[in-house]
């Protein structure tokens, strides 16, 4: 067994600061000492506590006396009421209780009537595409070539909205991110406010358009909820589609796919494992999402009473989140956490935060992400990445690159 690793001073500061410690080439370490210390971490930076522990962290996802609405609260306080946070209200990572439970129901039946089998033929297509077109033993940025497209391309089947009509909304797909982190600043503000009035140019006229002449399309699905007769405003479609769609795909699948080919490069033993045997093809990309999770921590949430996790008091009022990427390490529920282990089963990692919350698209997720590693090891015996050349992504609460400079052989 490895000797614990201390934390030092300056880590500590760089935990407290921001708790997902953006860009650190490997944060686990720090993640691990603090969790030895208490799986329950208070953080000055944002100003809230820290579940790092697995146990703790899964049942943290599903309290009811966690309110994600009133973390919002306390930032429309702070940058005032005809901000991004306000129109966050009516979104469903935001939303609790039964308001929740029914849009849920609602946006998941939605997604029910999605051809999976047939998506996933749309998705190998695409890939292989774009595949033919890279020289085979030369270096190149992983990310244009094929890690961004494919969630754009997927979105656009969906939708029914060509790709080339999305750039100006894909522009600033990171501000909209950034302004659901866990540290917010005017700047952060501002670039959400920026991104808010992009998508509403975009996305209200084809949400009209779509009212007048629904298609066979996942959106035309989310305009009407036949079975409980919600009544959703285009304000309230205009954030489903923003954040399931935009946050939650075309931003976080292109980091899970950059970490694959990390994991990969580093391992090409696991890699040629894999070729072998592509039966374990769904426990890969399983230990992926555990190991180097994009979502290191999920959307903050205010305590609604006194609460007490791991002998830890959290205070009525007192914001908390969940902190993924040391919860999915957490020796208590992991053997060897620490090691990439392709034929990890069972594995509860809490990436697509089971619980009240989880994630809408988790399926979607999955699907892309074993296309992209099932094409690499039909074509390729070997995935190398040149880490000098690339560069880690610097966003609060994700993890992976923007940057990253891959050489298939």
């Amino acid at each position: 067994m490895a000797e614990p690793v201390l934390l030092s001073p300056e880590d500590r500061r760089a935990f407290q600061a921001d708790p997902c410690l953006p860009g650190h080439p490997y944060p686990y370490p720090i993640y691990a000492a603090l969790r030895r210390e208490c799986p329950v971490q208070w953080c000055e930076g944002p100003g809230m506590w820290l579940v790092l522990g697995h146990p703790e962290a899964a049942a943290h996802m599903r309290d009811p006396r966690c309110l994600r609405r009133a973390h919002l609260d306390k930032l429309v306080e702070k940058f005032g009421s005809g901000r991004i946070f306000a129109r966050q209200k009516l979104d469903i990572p935001y939303m609790d209780g039964e308001p929740h439970a029914s849009v849920r129901k609602h946006v998941m039946a939605a997604y029910h009537g999605i051809d999976l089998q047939a998506l996933a033929a749309f998705c190998e297509a695409f890939i292989a595409e774009r595949l033919d077109r890279l020289p085979t033993g030369e270096w190149h940025d992983l990310m244009p070539s094929c890690a961004h497209p494919l969630p754009v391309a997927v979105t656009s089947e969906l939708m029914g909205v060509p790709a080339h009509q999305q750039q100006d909304v894909l522009r600033h797909v990171g501000q909209f991110v950034r302004a659901r982190g866990l540290s917010q600043n005017e700047e952060t503000a501002h670039g959400g406010d920026q991104a808010m009035e992009v998508y509403r140019r975009y996305f209200l006229p084809l949400l009209h358009e779509r009212r007048l002449h629904p298609r066979d399309d996942l959106l035309s699905r989310l305009l009407v909820d036949k079975e409980q007769g919600l009544a959703l405003t285009d304000e309230q479609l205009l954030l489903f589609v923003s954040s399931n769609f935009y946050s939650a795909s075309i931003y976080t699948v292109p980091l899970l796919i950059s970490s694959m080919a990390l994991i990969f490069s580093r391992q090409p033993a696991v890699f040629e494992r894999l070729r072998q045997d592509p039966s374990l093809l769904e426990c890969a990309v399983e230990e992926a999402l555990r190991f180097d999770p994009p979502a290191q921590a999920l959307n903050a949430s205010v305590a609604s009473e006194t609460l007490e996790i791991a002998g830890q008091r959290i205070a009525a009022g007192d914001s908390l989140t969940a902190l993924v990427g040391a919860a999915n390490r957490d020796p208590r529920v992991f053997e060897d956490p620490d090691r990439f282990l392709v034929d990890r089963m069972p594995n509860p990692h809490l990436s697509f935060a089971p619980g009240l919350h989880q994630c809408l698209g988790l399926q979607l997720a999955r699907l892309e992400a074993r296309a992209v590693l099932r094409a690499w090891l039909e074509r390729y015996e070997r995935v190398e990445v040149d880490e000098l050349a690339s560069r880690r992504l610097v966003a609060d609460r994700f993890r992976g690159f923007e940057r990253l400079v891959v050489r298939f052989s």
